[in-house]
């Protein structure tokens, strides 16, 4: 039983530093995204294929999903050599 609760908090301590880290990283997403993707992008921006601007949680979740598939990414190369 000990080892299960010792298991179940570090299971959500892992789970709250990853929510942490999304929040801010989207945030600072959510702050950057309306001036650097219209700058970088002017075109795919006036034709509508990037959007413009964000909401904060659109940001939250852009900046998760990548999270993940960066760490997927670096998971199979570890597991190629």
């Amino acid at each position: 039983m000990d080892k299960f609760l010792t298991g179940l908090l570090v299971s959500l301590g892992v789970m709250s530093i990853v929510g942490i880290i999304a929040v801010l990283g989207g945030t600072i997403v959510w702050l950057i995204w309306p001036v650097a993707v219209p700058a970088a992008f002017p075109g795919l921006v006036a034709s509508g294929v990037i959007a413009a601007k964000l909401t904060w949680g659109q940001s939250v979740c852009l900046t998760w999903l990548f999270g993940l598939l960066i760490k997927s990414t670096q998971t199979n190369n570890n597991k190629s050599n």
